[in-house]
C-alpha cells in the first residue's frame, strides 16, 4: 500500500462492474471489494477506509439498509457513502439521499465523471473533519491563551502513543508564581501566563518544530509534545528567553535588589526568586507506556524532580526499565 493514498471500499455483486470500477480507481486509490452486507461489515470490522461506493442490492442485502446501519453508528457515521447502482430513477435516489448517501451514480459509468466526484466528496469529508476538529479545539480552548485545553492534551496523548511516534512529552510549570500573583495581582499574572505560551510558541519555531503540539492545562501549567531529537533545543530556548524575558514583568525597586520580598505563611517577610520555569519530560523512544495517565505521572515526577532544582531547568525521564532514571 502507497502511504497517503486513500481506500475505497467498492460493495457490488456484479463482477464486471466491480472490475470496471477497479480499473477506474486503481492508479489514485487503494481498492477493496466486496459483495455482500456482511463482507462489508467484515472489511470495516478489520480495516479503515475513507468511502464506500454502494449498489443499491447486494448478495444477499439490500444496499439502502445497510447505509442506513452505517449512518447509524458512531464508528460509521461519518464515512461517506455513494451509491453506484443500474438503478436510473428518482425514487431511488431520493431513497439513497434519505437513507444518508452523498451522492448518487447511475451505470453505465463515464470514468472521468466518477473520479471527479468521487475526489470532490472525499475533500468535502476532508473539510468537514477539519471543521469538526477546530470546533473542538476552540471548545476547549483556554480562555487566557487560546491554547488547546485537557480535553485536547489527552486526545493528543493517545494519539502519539497508538501512532508510537518519536516524541518526548514536556511538562511546563512556572516556579514562584503564587508569590508573584500575591505581590503583583491576577491581572499581571495573566499577563506572566500570555508571555509564558508565545515563549513557547515561538521557541517550538525556533528549533524547528513550530507544528508541535502545545496544549494549555490551566493557570502556569504547559504541555508540549516535541520531537525527541528537538527536545534540548526547544527546552534551552524556552529557558533562556523565560529568564531573559521575565524581568520586564517586574518593577525597578525588585529588579535592583535581584529578589521580592512577600509574607510566609508564618508572617514573616522571606526573599523569593524571580519566575522562572520547571520542564518536567519523558521521552517515549525510550520507554513503551499504554496510557496517558502513564505519561501524566511520570511528567508530575520529573517536574517535582526539576523543581528541586534551583532556577529554570530541563529534568527527562529517560528510563528503559522501572529500574531508574536518567537526570538532564
Amino acid at each position: 500500500m502507497t502511504p497517503g493514498k486513500k481506500k475505497i471500499l467498492i460493495a457490488d455483486p456484479q463482477l464486471l462492474d466491480l472490475a470496471a470500477l477497479i480499473g477506474t480507481l486503481k492508479t489514485d486509490y487503494h481498492v477493496v471489494t466486496a459483495q455482500s452486507a456482511e463482507e462489508v461489515l467484515k472489511e470495516l470490522k478489520n480495516n479503515s477506509v475513507d468511502m464506500i461506493l454502494l449498489e443499491t442490492t447486494l448478495s444477499n442485502g439490500d444496499g439502502f439498509e445497510l447505509c442506513r446501519n452505517l449512518k447509524a453508528n458512531e464508528q460509521t457515521a461519518e464515512l461517506p457513502v455513494i451509491f453506484v447502482t443500474t438503478f436510473n430513477d428518482v425514487g431511488a435516489e431520493a431513497k439513497a439521499f434519505e437513507a444518508g448517501a452523498v451522492d448518487f451514480i447511475t451505470k453505465p459509468l463515464y470514468a472521468p465523471i466518477v473520479r471527479a466526484r468521487i475526489k470532490n466528496q472525499l475533500r468535502l469529508a476532508e473539510a468537514i473533519k477539519e471543521l469538526k476538529r477546530l470546533n473542538h479545539l476552540a471548545l476547549d480552548a483556554n480562555p487566557n491563551t487560546g491554547l488547546p485545553g485537557n480535553n485536547s492534551i489527552l486526545d493528543e496523548l493517545k494519539r502519539v502513543l497508538s501512532a508510537g511516534e518519536a516524541v518526548t512529552v514536556i511538562y511546563a510549570d512556572l516556579d514562584n508564581f503564587k508569590v508573584y500573583n500575591d505581590i503583583y495581582g491576577f491581572a499581571q499574572g495573566d499577563k506572566v501566563i500570555i508571555f509564558t505560551a508565545n515563549v513557547i510558541r515561538v521557541s517550538l519555531h525556533i528549533a524547528g518544530c513550530g507544528d508541535a503540539f502545545l496544549g494549555h492545562v490551566g493557570g502556569d501549567d504547559f504541555v508540549l509534545v516535541v520531537p525527541s531529537e528537538k527536545c534540548q533545543a526547544v527546552a534551552d530556548e524556552i529557558i533562556d528567553r523565560i529568564d531573559s524575558g521575565i524581568r520586564e514583568f517586574y518593577s525597578a525597586k525588585d529588579l535592583e535588589r535581584g529578589h521580592v520580598v512577600a509574607t510566609d505563611r508564618g508572617g514573616k517577610n522571606k526573599k523569593y526568586p524571580f519566575v522562572s520555569i520547571s520542564l518536567g519530560a519523558i521521552d517515549l523512544t525510550r520507554r513503551k507506556l499504554e496510557t496517558p495517565l502513564e505519561i501524566i505521572d511520570i511528567c508530575a515526577e520529573t517536574k517535582k524532580a526539576a523543581k528541586a532544582r534551583q532556577g529554570s531547568n530541563l529534568y527527562v525521564d529517560r528510563r528503559r526499565d522501572k529500574r531508574g532514571a536518567e537526570s538532564k
